[in-house]
C-alpha cells in the first residue's frame, strides 16, 4: 500500500464525517461555527430552528467528531474540532459555484 492511500480505518472514519455533513441543518451549523464558537440559543436564533432541533443535530456532529462542546462558566459553547471542516464548507461552496 502506498503511503498516501487510505486505510480501511481511515475510510470508515471519513464516511462517518461525511454522514455528519449529510443534513442541510448540520451543514448550516458547521457554516455558522466557521467564524466563532456559539451556544445552542445563538445557533437557534441565527439559523431559525428550535433549540431542540439544533441540540439534536449538534449531538450527531459531536458523535462523528466534527464539533466539540466547550464549557465556559455556566454556558456550553460549540466549536469545530478542526478548521478543515470550515475549509470543506468553503470547498463545497466553490464546487457548487456559490
Amino acid at each position: 500500500m502506498k503511503q498516501d492511500q487510505f486505510t480501511d480505518e481511515m475510510l470508515e472514519q471519513a464516511a462517518e464525517v461525511f454522514k455528519g455533513f449529510g443534513n442541510p441543518i448540520r451543514i448550516r451549523i458547521i457554516d455558522a461555527l466557521r467564524e466563532k464558537k456559539l451556544r445552542v440559543m445563538e445557533l437557534s436564533e441565527i439559523l431559525g430552528y428550535s433549540q431542540p432541533i439544533i441540540s439534536q443535530q449538534l449531538k450527531i456532529l459531536k458523535s462523528v467528531g466534527v464539533v466539540q462542546k466547550v464549557k465556559e462558566g455556566r454556558s456550553n459553547h460549540y466549536t469545530l474540532t478542526s478548521s478543515h471542516y470550515a475549509d470543506m464548507i468553503m470547498c463545497m461552496r466553490g464546487c457548487l459555484g456559490l
